[in-house]
């Protein structure tokens, strides 16, 4: 198989698999789905704090920026491996698949969904933020829990490990030939030709693209906005809940009605 058409066929599997994620979510809980879509909700955190949102910003101007820069250039490969990393270690938009993963198994409305996997540092007692390979894995064991096989499939195949790992410790080299990881602390070398590094870059960065423009339109489906029955916690009696976006300023967001 081509290259061209092996990344075709990886972009309609995850699209298939996100449709499905996505679809499933809403029917098992529509509340949970809703707040699933804004990722990083933390209750009174102010405006300007959500990596997820700043994750999307940079999306748009690293998409600028590279189509400002020569090709074949060393530069232009720098930025784009620049840009592959931030869409890769971006676990703040992340939380919008796993939390539609945590509202199918009826888990939903965790506000911190990647917190098991933080860790403390054992002399500085300092919390240790989870990379990309660990919140990657996660996903990966809750899709297949859940029996999204394909889900499990595409997360895995999104993003390369050994790239990601290279260029967040500048463990790289642009060469002719291709992309030389050097592995300075270990570990055979290895050259990725340039033909493939490409095709690597272009499935982790149109996988968080796929994630980002179905979140929107399921948003967008939400005007005019929809009145939905439920409960956010399961102690709580029942509530009717709007769920509404407003095209104007792309505002997406849940409010309570009354009880009933």
């Amino acid at each position: 198989m081509k290259e061209e058409q092996s990344n075709e066929v990886f972009f309609k599997k995850a699209t298939d698999a996100l449709e499905e994620l996505f679809e499933r979510a809403q029917k098992v809980n529509e509340i949970h789905f809703a707040l699933a879509l804004m990722s990083e909700f933390r209750g009174m955190q102010d405006v300007g704090w959500s990596t997820a949102d700043d994750a999307l910003h940079a999306y748009k101007e690293y998409i600028e920026l590279i189509k400002k820069i020569p090709d074949g250039t060393p530069i232009k490969i720098r930025v784009m491996l620049a840009f592959y990393n931030h869409v890769s270690e971006g676990s703040g938009f992340y939380e919008i698949p796993k939390k539609l993963l945590l509202t199918i198994g009826g888990e939903g409305n965790n506000l911190v969904p990647f917190q098991k996997l933080v860790k403390k540092h054992k002399t500085t007692g300092l919390m240790i933020a989870p990379n990309a390979n660990k919140v990657m894995a996660d996903m990966i064991g809750h899709a297949a829990e859940l029996g999204l096989n394909n889900l499990a499939e595409i997360i895995r195949d999104a993003f390369n490990p050994d790239v990601r790992n290279a260029v967040a410790h500048a463990d790289y080299i642009i060469a002719p030939d291709g992309l030389r990881l050097r592995r300075r602390n270990g570990g055979q070398p290895q050259i990725i030709p340039w033909t493939e590094l490409i095709l690597i870059l272009e499935r982790g960065i149109n996988f968080f693209n796929i994630i980002r423009n179905m979140t929107e339109s399921y948003m967008q489906s939400y005007d005019p906005p929809k009145e939905v029955k439920g409960r956010l916690y399961k102690n709580e009696p029942e509530f009717k809940y709007v769920i509404k976006y407003n095209p104007q300023n792309g505002s997406f967001g849940i409010s309570t009605k009354h009880s009933i």
